[in-house]
This record gives structure tokens, C-alpha cells and sequence, in this order.
């Protein structure tokens, strides 16, 4: 059988392994075949390309069964094969080890952003109930005017309130809408006229409103 001349490294582990295969003139595929590992992993192992290999208890396996079929020293091969492998395991989790503390790094940061948009969230919706239900409701007067003059014996106060208030005119209860609008007729007295209109919620403050109304009394000519 003829071959032809090769060049090949064997100051290396993989160089070693692959000068000893081919003095004895063995192919990749015969050796697979005889010790039952697959030719491209063997072929990791004499290019030195050690993270191709499954892992590394699957690769100290691999190349002890290797270099027991190729009547190598086994103690010398695995001291080079570690610190070669050591070498290079290191170098390949540098970038893989810095990737995975930058996505972790993002991962906190995007919880504790979120803990705070949600921490928000709930002080804003806190704070909105805490003002719906403690602070007076607001009152809305369309009719009358302050300090208004009138001619007329009565008049219609209208306005509108929270919907969930309870209104007052004079102290009496003015039936309202779903909507929080309310009417109620009032009659008058001669002279100035004090109205009191209120508001209040169940845990609210109260909110009160004055109207001071001057009833003339009309000159008949």
C-alpha cells in the first residue's frame, strides 16, 4: 500500500494521536468501526478541536480508548489533553460567561423596572381611590348666580355633583340623576335669602356651597 507524505504537526495532543494512527495505517473509519466511537468525534480529537466533543467525560473516554488502541502512554496524553482542553474551555466560556451575565444583568433590570412601574401603578390607583372616597365630592351650581337679585318668589336651583354623593339643599335631600345632575324649587322670602347646598360621600368631608339671594319686592306701578 502506498502512501503519500503528509505533513503533520505532532507537538500537539491531536497531531500525536494522528502520527500514531497513520504508522500503523489505519483509516478513521477502521478505527471507528474497531472501537466503537464515531469518526468525526476522533477526528476532533487529532484536529485538537475538543469543543466539538460531547463533553468533556465523554471526551477523556473517547481519547483513553484511542490512545489504548494506539498503544500510547494514556498518563502522559491525558495531562496534555487537560491543560490543553482547560485552555481552551476557558477561552470558549469567556464570551458564552459574558453574554450570560449581560442577559441576567438585563433580566434584573427589567424586573425592577417593572416592580416600579407596578409599584406606581399602585400608588396611583391607591391614591385615586383614596381621593374618590376622603376628599368632599365637587358641586357644579348652573343656576342662580352668586349674589343674585330676583323679582320672582321662587326659583329652580339646578347643578350637578359626584354621582355617588348624596346632595343637600337646606339641609333636605335632593333626588339626582345616574349622571349626578339634580333640580330642586326653592321659594323665596322677602330680603336676602341664604341658600345652602352640600355634598358628601360616605367617608368624605362635606362640601358645602352658599347662594345668597335678595328677593325685591316687586313695585307695582
Amino acid at each position: 500500500m502506498v502512501f503519500n507524505s503528509r505533513k503533520i504537526v505532532s507537538n500537539t495532543l491531536g497531531g500525536l494521536l494522528k502520527k500514531a494512527r497513520l504508522s500503523k495505517e489505519l483509516d478513521l473509519k477502521e478505527v471507528s468501526k474497531q472501537i466503537s466511537i464515531e469518526s468525526k468525534y476522533l477526528e476532533s480529537l487529532e484536529t485538537d478541536d475538543y469543543y466539538k466533543l460531547p463533553s468533556p467525560t465523554y471526551a477523556r473516554g473517547f481519547l483513553k480508548r484511542y490512545a489504548e488502541f494506539l498503544k500510547l502512554d494514556f498518563e502522559k496524553i491525558l495531562e496534555q489533553w487537560d491543560e490543553k482542553y482547560n485552555h481552551q474551555e476557558r477561552e470558549l466560556k469567556k464570551p458564552k460567561s459574558k453574554i450570560k451575565k449581560m442577559f441576567q444583568l438585563s433580566q434584573f433590570k427589567f424586573k425592577i423596572i417593572l416592580i416600579l412601574v407596578l409599584f406606581c401603578l399602585i400608588l396611583f390607583y391607591l391614591g385615586f381611590g383614596i381621593k374618590n372616597i376622603l376628599f368632599s365630592p365637587e358641586i357644579e351650581i348652573f343656576y342662580p348666580a352668586e349674589d343674585m337679585v330676583t323679582t320672582n318668589s321662587s326659583l329652580t336651583i339646578k347643578g350637578k355633583i359626584d354621582p355617588r354623593a348624596a346632595i343637600f339643599i337646606n339641609n333636605q335631600p335632593v333626588e339626582q340623576t345616574d349622571e349626578g345632575l339634580f333640580e330642586q324649587k326653592i321659594d323665596l322670602l322677602i330680603g336676602l335669602n341664604q341658600i345652602e347646598i352640600s355634598a358628601k360621600k360616605k367617608y368624605s368631608k362635606e362640601k358645602i356651597i352658599y347662594r345668597q339671594i335678595v328677593l325685591e319686592k316687586e313695585i307695582i306701578k
